[in-house]
């Protein structure tokens, strides 16, 4: 894994990795702090991210993915957060973690 960023100090612990290979990207972040945060996102052109998996949702809102939401509520969940991503940062609850993937503007 390649290691973004680590913050940690006497109260907050935030680290963020990310997975690099030739096809797809994921954006994994641990916010083991009692404090929200917003992440910076790194920018791709011609990319964006989507979020997959946000342990602070309610399930089945949580994991964004497989056949537990239909596609529309799922459109609904990403789409609320298009701002955030929009602007390449993603807000994270207290004790929480998120899994993003990279979606390529040719891809659907």
């Amino acid at each position: 894994p390649k290691v973004f960023s680590t913050y940690m100090c006497a109260y907050f612990s935030f680290f963020v990795f990310q997975l690099d290979t030739t096809y797809k990207e994921l954006y994994v972040a641990f916010n083991t702090s009692h404090v929200s945060v917003i992440v910076s996102l790194p920018g791709r052109e011609g990319a964006k991210w989507k979020p997959l998996v946000d342990t602070s949702k309610v399930a089945p809102y949580d994991f964004l993915s497989g056949e537990d939401i239909p596609e529309r509520e799922r459109s609904i969940a990403i789409a609320q957060f298009g701002h955030f991503i929009n602007s390449n940062v993603y807000p994270m609850s207290s004790y929480s973690s998120i899994i993003l993937t990279l979606a390529h503007e040719d891809e659907k």
